[in-house]
């Protein structure tokens, strides 16, 4: 079901957020759960307490390596009269 919410809201071109993690005392498991909805799609987690942003943030933030091949990404894109590029070696195709 939750796959469902994350591809119905990526059709919509919208962000989804995650239910938050009610166990305070968990911060571990709350990583967990919050990494698993990362990978899932979900662009972020709720929280309850102030003490869970940190983690949050962490785990939602994307690795400045990423945004670098992103960037890469996008420029192939601009500068191409095609829906298909290849970036690192990968072929890309635009999304419909």
């Amino acid at each position: 079901a939750r796959s469902r919410v994350v591809s119905a809201a990526a059709g919509a071109g919208l962000d989804v957020i995650d239910v938050p993690f009610l166990d305070l005392d968990d911060m571990d498991g709350m990583r967990v759960a919050a990494e698993q909805a990362r990978d899932l799609g979900f662009s972020g987690k709720g929280s309850v307490h102030p003490k869970q942003i940190p983690a949050l943030n962490e785990v939602f933030t994307p690795a400045a390596e990423r945004i670098a091949r992103a960037r890469r990404v996008i420029a192939e894109f601009e500068a191409a009269d095609t829906g298909l590029v290849v970036v690192d070696g990968k072929l890309i195709e635009k999304p419909v």
